[in-house]
C-alpha cells in the first residue's frame, strides 16, 4: 500500500513549482549602467539617453499603489503641471521577469512628460519574491489603480494606454489582451485600454521563433519565472501568451522592435490574428539596435516619438457598406470623417466615386473586404481636369496628399480610356499645356500635334489616373490591390524629394509608363500589364543618387511589341527575379528627351526569366532575396 500511495504522489512531486529561485530580495543585476557596458563592446558610440524638460512637469517618485501583507508596491509619475485631463501610459520595465526596476525608464518618461502624456512607471514582484502570475495580477492592479484614481490625477479615462520593455512588452501585451478576461482580476467593464506598445516583447513563450526554455546551461529566465520547465509547465506557459488571448475586443498594439529577433517571438502569428479581427497593429524596427535600445540617446526620443504618435491616434473601425445601419455610405464620406489612426473597412460593392485624401490625414488605413469585389470607379481624363484645374489633385480615381495612408484588397479603376474610344477636342483656357522649348519633361500637359491655342485635344489614351499622390504624400503602402486605366500613368506616386512608396501583391494595367514613381520604390510579387509600344514602367530618381525603384519577383506581360521601360530624367530601376512574355520588344530601358543627366544611365538586372536578350543579362550582384521592406526603407518608414 505505501508503495502505491509512492507511486501515485511522485508524478505530481515532479510538477510541483520549483520555488527554490525565490529570495526574497529584489534583484537589480540588470540595470542601465551595465547594460550599457554590454552594449557598448558592439556598438562603442552608445550613451544612456537623457531627456531635458521642455515644459514645466510635476513628478512623484515611489508612491504606493498596492499592498501585500509588508510589502508595498510602488509607482512613478511624471505628468505636465496643468489640471487639464490628459491621455496615460502605464509603463512596465524588463528584466527577464526576474530583474530590473522602474526607475530604468524615468528619461523615456520625461520626453513623454513633455509631450502631454501622464506617464506612471509601475513596479511589480519579480520571480525573485513571487512566481507567476504574482507580476501579472500587480500590473493588473497597477492599471486598475490609473481608472480608479483617474481624476485625482487628472487623466483622460478613455485615453488610458499600456507599453512595456522586453518582458515588461511580454506583460503589456498579455495585460491588454486578457483584459476582457477575469484571468488576473477584475476591474469595471467601463474600463477600456486604449492602446498597447509592446517594446521587444515576446507574445509567446512556446513557438518556433522562441528562444525561451533553454535550462541546458542554467535555468531559463521563464523557467525561473513559472517555476516549471516548458515541458513539465506546457499549460502555463501557454496560458501566459498573449498569442492565445487574442479576441475582438483587444485594443490596437504598436510594436517597437529591436533588431534581435527572438525578442518578437510570436508577433506575426499575432498580428494575423489581430488583422482578422480588423484590429489595428503597427511595427517599427530599429533594425540594427541592441536589444536594450530604447535606454540610449541614439533611440529613446525616436521611440518617444513613436510612442505619443501611436497614443494619440483614435483607433476606431469604420465601416463603409451603403446597405447597412450605422455605417457609411461612401468612401470619401468615411475618409472625411476619419481622424489619425483610424481604419477604414470598406464592405463587398462598386463604388463609384472619386477619391480624395487631403494633407490633413495621416496615418490611415483603408481595407477593402474581398480585392476584386471592392472596386472604387471613376472616368476621368487628365487633360480634362487640368484644363480647369491648377494642378492634378483631382484627376485621379484615387487622389492622395496625406501621408502614412495604407491601401489594402482594393480595386481601383480609371475607366475614361475605356469608355472613350476616340480623341476629343475641348476648351482649355489656362492653357497649363503651351508649346514647350525643350522635350525635357516638365510640370505641363503635353501639347498634342496640330493642337490650337485655347484647345486642348484629349487623347483616348492618354493620361489616366487611377492613383494620383501628390507632393507631401509619403510612406504609401499598397497590398492585394488592383489599378487599371484605359491610358498612361495609370499609378502615378510623384514626391521625387521624400517619396517612400510601397507596392506588394498588386497589378497594374494600363499604358505608357503605367507605373511611375518619384523617389524611392520598392514593388514585390506584382503584375504588369502593357497595352502600349513606348513604354510599361518609369522613374524619377532626381532628387538624389541614391533613389531608386525597385521592382522584384513580379511578371510582365502585354500587347505584342510593348517595351520595358523608359525615363526623362535621371532614373535608378532595379529589376530582379522578374519574368517577361515573349511580346515584350527587344528594346532596351531608354532615355527619353534631351536631358543631360548626373550619373548616366542606371539601370539594373539580376535573377530575371522569359526573355533572351543581351540587355537583359545580370549587371548587378544585388539579388531578389536581399531586397525586403525592412532593407528597403530602414528606419525612414515610421511603422508598418
Amino acid at each position: 500500500m505505501k508503495k502505491l500511495l509512492l507511486l501515485l504522489i511522485l508524478p505530481f512531486a515532479l510538477f510541483s513549482q520549483n520555488l527554490q529561485g525565490i529570495t526574497g530580495i529584489r534583484d537589480h543585476s540588470y540595470n542601465n549602467q551595465d547594460a550599457l557596458k554590454n552594449d557598448q563592446k558592439a556598438v562603442p558610440d552608445l550613451t544612456l539617453g537623457v531627456h531635458l524638460l521642455q515644459n514645466p512637469v510635476d513628478s512623484v517618485i515611489n508612491f504606493s499603489y498596492k499592498k501585500i501583507g509588508e510589502r508595498e508596491l510602488k509607482m512613478d509619475y511624471y505628468g505636465s503641471k496643468t489640471n487639464h485631463n490628459l491621455p496615460a501610459l502605464l509603463f512596465i520595465h524588463g528584466g527577464g521577469w526576474r530583474t530590473g526596476d522602474k526607475s530604468q525608464h524615468r528619461e523615456l518618461a520625461k520626453s513623454l512628460a513633455d509631450k502631454g502624456f501622464r506617464v506612471f512607471l509601475i513596479e511589480y514582484r519579480l520571480s525573485t519574491e513571487a512566481l507567476y502570475p504574482a507580476a501579472m495580477l500587480d500590473v493588473h492592479d497597477g492599471l486598475r489603480f490609473l481608472f480608479e484614481q483617474s481624476k485625482k490625477f487628472h487623466v483622460d479615462v478613455n485615453q488610458i494606454s499600456v507599453a512595456g520593455f522586453s518582458a515588461g512588452g511580454q506583460m503589456a501585451a498579455l495585460l491588454g489582451s486578457t483584459w476582457d478576461e477575469t484571468l488576473y482580476g477584475k476591474h469595471s467593464a467601463a474600463f477600456k485600454i486604449h492602446s498597447v506598445i509592446d517594446l521587444d516583447g515576446i507574445l509567446a513563450y512556446i513557438h518556433p521563433e522562441s528562444g525561451e526554455g533553454d535550462d541546458s546551461k542554467k535555468l531559463s529566465a521563464a523557467t525561473q519565472y513559472f517555476g516549471y520547465n516548458k515541458k513539465d509547465g506546457a499549460k502555463i506557459w501557454n496560458e501566459a501568451s498573449a498569442l492565445n488571448h487574442v479576441s475582438k475586443k483587444d485594443p490596437a498594439v504598436l510594436f517597437i522592435n529591436s533588431g534581435v529577433d527572438r525578442m518578437h517571438a510570436g508577433r506575426e502569428d499575432f498580428r494575423k490574428k489581430m488583422h482578422d479581427l480588423h484590429i489595428k497593429t503597427r511595427v517599427y524596427t530599429f533594425e540594427k539596435s541592441p536589444h536594450s535600445f530604447l535606454l540610449y540617446a541614439q533611440w529613446m526620443e525616436k521611440v518617444a516619438n513613436l510612442m505619443a504618435n501611436f497614443m494619440n491616434q483614435d483607433h476606431q473601425i469604420l465601416v463603409v457598406d451603403p446597405k447597412g445601419k450605422n455605417t457609411f455610405k461612401t468612401i470619401q464620406k468615411a475618409i472625411e470623417f476619419a481622424k489619425s489612426g483610424n481604419e477604414i473597412f470598406i464592405k463587398n460593392g462598386l463604388y463609384q466615386e472619386k477619391l480624395f485624401i487631403d494633407s490633413t490625414k495621416a496615418f490611415l488605413k483603408i481595407r477593402g473586404e474581398s480585392r476584386n469585389k471592392v472596386v472604387v470607379k471613376f472616368a476621368q481624363a487628365r487633360d480634362m481636369w487640368r484644363c480647369s484645374n491648377p494642378d492634378d489633385y483631382g484627376a485621379g480615381t484615387l487622389n492622395i496628399k496625406g501621408h502614412d495612408i495604407q491601401i489594402e484588397s482594393i480595386t481601383f479603376i480609371n475607366d475614361y480610356g475605356l469608355l472613350n474610344k476616340e480623341d476629343k477636342v475641348i476648351p482649355c483656357l489656362n492653357e497649363s499645356g503651351k508649346e514647350l522649348v525643350t522635350t525635357v519633361q516638365k510640370y505641363a500637359l503635353p501639347r498634342e500635334k496640330g493642337e490650337k491655342e485655347g484647345e486642348k485635344i484629349v487623347r483616348a489614351d492618354g493620361h489616366q489616373f487611377a492613383m494620383r499622390s501628390m507632393p507631401g504624400a509619403t510612406r504609401l503602402a499598397f497590398e492585394n490591390c488592383t489599378f487599371v486605366s484605359g491610358g498612361g500613368d495609370t499609378v502615378s506616386p510623384w514626391d521625387v524629394e521624400k517619396g517612400l512608396y510601397y507596392f506588394k501583391n498588386c497589378s497594374f494595367e494600363g499604358h505608357v509608363d503605367m507605373y511611375c514613381p518619384r523617389g524611392n520604390a520598392l514593388a514585390e510579387n506584382c503584375e504588369f500589364i502593357c497595352h502600349n509600344m513606348s513604354a510599361a514602367i518609369w522613374h524619377d530618381g532626381s532628387a538624389k543618387e541614391g533613389d531608386r525603384s525597385i521592382i522584384k519577383n513580379s511578371s510582365f506581360r502585354g500587347d505584342k511589341g510593348y517595351k520595358l521601360g523608359r525615363y526623362h530624367r535621371e532614373a535608378q530601376i532595379y529589376l530582379l527575379g522578374c519574368t517577361f512574355d515573349e511580346n515584350m520588344a527587344d528594346a532596351p530601358i531608354y532615355q527619353s528627351g534631351d536631358r543631360k543627366l548626373q550619373w548616366g544611365h542606371r539601370i539594373f538586372f539580376n535573377g530575371n526569366k522569359g526573355a533572351v536578350t543581351d540587355w537583359l543579362k545580370d549587371n548587378t550582384n544585388l539579388k531578389a532575396e536581399e531586397v525586403s521592406f525592412k532593407t528597403f526603407f530602414g528606419e525612414n518608414w515610421m511603422f508598418y
